[in-house]
């Protein structure tokens, strides 16, 4: 069990190393095949083996019950100390991590006291991408947390010592307590993620007065109400030209008569416009779903 924990560990040392091995794994399995029946095999089985065992839990694809064991001792590194880390799933959704309910200093305690860092890592790692990738998915103007933890595995990728892997580590922490910050920032705005997407998109690049972010925060609500009432219904609304052009100028139209003057000029409504609908040309399908669920 140790030395399985301590073969994954070392195979996470960074990204290129994980990738490295399962190229060579693959090799190794190739090779092996074709060699069959042949009886010189039965010397190398073992290590073929435990080199599979490894593979499979790299790539979580888990069948047999011994390595799921194995896996799940090391997963428990981190995620034992994520109590509410993963929410019910809705629909067909796979499961949504949901990073608000991260236990930092229980987090921190287990890293520092696990061998295996390179393993922790990873799973928190993997954690975040996943979230990230679901944050820019339902609000574009999200990318900037995406762009720091690019910055932070680049970093990690190109380091070899424990010093980077702990500052790796904490950084992830770093970047996961921001969003948090942020979660609660709408939480706070009363606003639900895809009216969020909408307030964000507007304000982004300005310095609103309490005045004017209210209005940009109705101004969000009511577009976005009103255009689901039937516009963004239709099937595939985005397809046909007469709905879309429908779309797109009523949320010109909306813009160039409610947002405050002269903070907002032609300029800024004409961008806005086109970036409001290119949201909603990727995340509103028609027939009542969108990325955010049904409506």
């Amino acid at each position: 069990m140790a030395a399985m924990e301590k073969a994954v560990n070392a195979v996470y040392t960074n990204d290129e190393t994980k990738q490295k091995f399962q190229i060579l794994a693959r090799e190794v399995f190739k090779k092996y095949k074709a060699l069959q029946p042949d009886k010189v095999l039965n010397q190398y089985a073992s290590r073929k083996n435990a080199i599979d065992v490894i593979y499979t839990a790299i790539e979580d694809n888990i069948e047999s019950a011994d390595v799921a064991d194995i896996m799940r001792k090391i997963q428990n590194v981190v995620d034992e100390s994520i109590e509410n880390m993963v929410a019910e799933p809705s629909h067909n959704e796979g499961k949504i991590i949901d990073l608000s309910g991260l236990d930092f200093d229980l987090l921190e305690q287990y890293f520092l006291k696990t061998k295996n860092k390179n393993t922790a890592v990873q799973s928190l790692k993997n954690k975040v991408e996943k979230q990230l990738k679901r944050m820019i998915e339902r609000n574009p103007m999200m990318i900037d947390y995406y762009k720091r933890y690019q910055e932070i595995i680049e970093k990690y990728n190109r380091g070899k010592d424990e010093a980077v892997i702990k500052e790796t580590f904490r950084k992830l922490i770093e970047l996961v307590n921001s969003y948090t910050v942020e979660e609660a920032e709408t939480k706070r705005e009363g606003l639900t993620d895809e009216q969020k997407a909408i307030f964000d998109i507007l304000r982004q690049g300005k310095t609103l007065t309490e005045k004017e972010k209210n209005e940009i925060k109705k101004i969000s609500v009511e577009l976005l109400e009103e255009l689901k009432k039937d516009k963004l219904r239709v099937e595939q609304w985005a397809d046909k030209s007469v709905t879309a052009a429908a779309v797109f100028n009523y949320v010109n139209k909306t813009l160039f008569e409610a947002l405050p003057y002269p903070t907002y000029q032609t300029d800024d409504i004409d961008l806005k416009t086109n970036l409001i609908y290119e949201h909603l040309r990727q995340q509103y399908f028609g027939g009542g779903m969108s990325i955010y669920g049904q409506y």
